[in-house]
Parts: structure tokens; C-alpha cells; sequence
């Protein structure tokens, strides 16, 4: 059977349901335990419906449209595009975030970022946070409805993710963020500090061979690859953000797991206090966060 085009090599029975062409298409993409609930998710783009409706309706009938659309996703699936790029859409800490290739696919181990801000700041607990590189959105919308007494701020240096988080900001609530473009500080008035920054930064090495993974080739190089070693951005913000942070505010930062170690020590050697990390819901480490000394 041909990869990503099931029409080809199996005509589908004239009385051919979208239950059928589910089942095809769980064939034509690359082995993955969620292939079945990948080609639901197809069906219902083409259908332009929801999963449930799929699922709730086997027997509706496969017409030409609908089979000339869902044949045009999965060969796009089945190529290595993002789920999220074709359908527009991503969940992330149970919101719904508009992406495009413009931003990263949000991930669901980045909400272990969110975790670690939460725990450290109240709710009711005012002041200024930043979101550095903010892609579609996600932190800065995330902690904004978690913590509504903060003052958020967000920066990217590509306009066309600024408008995608805007755009997310607005849908998911009209959040008061306020949105500047530019590289990292660039962005932002000199005066401005800030209680707590948060990044995910790109932290990836030049030469990582996850970039020729499924997915990972489709979405914007600069915001995977952080230069030669992957440390790159990760040692600019440890350098560069404790001189806008108040005095007992902090950093923390998504990384690899691998870089760990080399995280830590760039964090001690730049007079950070209170290093310490977070972990995803493995309890795999999945960032780091330091204090800025004071109170």
C-alpha cells in the first residue's frame, strides 16, 4: 500500500464509510501507537467536524469531497507534517492554541514550566513576568490565566509568531499581555525588571539528529537549534537576565535532560542562588530555575 495515499492501491467499496477509510489510513501512516486516533483526527478535518462526531457516525458515507480532502492530509501526515500544523491547532495546559508554522507545535512536557512558575508565585501574588521567545503564545497565556494578578510581558523576534500569540492572548480570554517584538531584552525599555522570567529557549545542537525527525523538519529552525553545542541561548539568558530581575526574582528555563549538569554549573558560576530543577510528570529533569540574590 502506498504511504500516505490509501486510493491508489485499495479502492475503497462503493458503499465505502469513513470507518472504513479510518482503518485504511491507520495502515498508510508510519508505525505509531496512536496512528488510529491520528486518522480520526484526519476524518475529521476533512469532514471539518469533530472527533467525536467521527466516532459517533462509522457508517456516514465517504463522498468524493471528503475523500479527496482526508487523501490530501494524510499524505501530508504521512510525510512528517505536525498533526497541529495541519489542523491549526494545539492543546496545551487545556487551552486551545491556535499554531502555524510560524511557531513550535506546543509540547506537553512544557507545561512542566508552568508547574514550577505556579508553585513558586500564589495566585493572588502581583508583579511583573516575562515570557522570552514566546512562539504561539503558550507560557504567557498559560501563566497569564493562572496567575491574573501578574503583569505579563511576552517578546519574539519573528512578527509572524507575535501575531499567532496575540491572536491565541485575545481567543483565550482577551488576556491584558503586552506583546513586543525583538531578540530576548532587545525588545523591551532598559528600566523594566521584572519578578520571575521564564523561556524555552532553542536548545538544540546543530548536529542533534532529532532535527531529521517527523515533525521536528517542518517546524522553524531557529527556534530548535541554539548553535553548535545547543547551549548557546541557554547561556546568554542565565548572563543576561539577572540584570532585569528584581532582587529575589527568578529564571527558569526549559532544557534537555542531558544538559542538566552543564545548566547548573552555568547558573552557579553566574552568582545565581537557589539553583535548583524542575521535572516533567516522568520525573525526567525538563528545565532548571535560579534566583536572582536578595530577599
Amino acid at each position: 500500500m502506498k504511504a500516505g495515499h490509501f486510493s491508489k492501491t485499495r479502492p475503497p467499496p462503493s458503499s465505502a464509510t469513513v470507518a472504513w477509510a479510518c482503518r485504511a489510513a491507520k495502515d498508510c501512516l508510519p508505525p505509531r501507537q496512536d496512528a488510529w486516533t491520528e486518522s480520526v483526527s484526519l476524518m475529521a478535518l476533512a469532514l471539518q467536524t469533530t472527533r467525536e462526531r467521527v466516532l459517533a457516525e462509522p457508517d456516514r458515507p465517504l463522498t468524493p469531497s471528503v475523500r479527496r480532502r482526508f487523501n490530501a492530509l494524510l499524505s501530508r501526515r504521512a510525510a512528517g507534517w505536525p498533526l497541529a500544523y495541519l489542523s491549526g491547532h494545539r492543546e496545551f495546559w487545556s487551552l486551545d492554541f491556535r499554531v502555524t508554522r510560524a511557531t513550535l507545535v506546543p509540547r506537553p512536557e512544557t507545561e512542566a514550566l508552568v508547574a514550577a512558575v505556579c508553585a513558586l508565585m500564589p495566585v493572588q501574588q502581583s508583579g511583573r513576568l516575562l515570557d522570552l521567545g514566546t512562539g504561539c503564545g503558550i507560557l504567557a497565556v498559560a501563566l497569564a490565566h493562572e496567575r491574573p494578578a501578574l503583569e505579563v510581558w511576552a517578546t519574539d523576534l519573528d512578527p509572524a509568531a507575535l501575531r499567532i500569540a496575540r491572536a491565541n492572548a485575545r481567543r483565550l480570554g482577551r488576556l491584558p499581555i503586552r506583546f513586543r517584538a525583538g531578540s530576548w531584552f532587545d525588545a523591551l525599555p532598559r528600566s523594566l525588571a521584572f519578578d520571575a522570567i521564564v523561556s524555552n529557549p532553542p536548545y538544540l545542537a546543530e548536529n542533534d539528529p532529532h532535527l531529521s525527525d517527523d515533525g521536528l523538519r517542518f517546524e522553524p529552525h531557529r527556534s530548535l537549534v541554539a548553535g553548535p553545542t545547543g547551549l548557546e541561548a541557554l547561556l546568554a539568558l542565565i548572563q543576561d537576565s539577572a540584570s532585569r530581575l528584581n532582587a529575589g526574582g527568578f529564571l527558569a528555563l526549559e532544557h534537555a535532560p542531558a544538559q542538566h549538569e552543564a545548566v547548573h554549573a552555568a547558573f552557579s558560576a553566574a552568582g545565581w542562588v537557589r539553583v535548583q530543577s524542575y521535572a516533567d510528570i516522568a520525573g525526567h529533569p525538563q528545565g532548571s530555575l535560579g534566583f536572582r540574590p536578595g530577599r
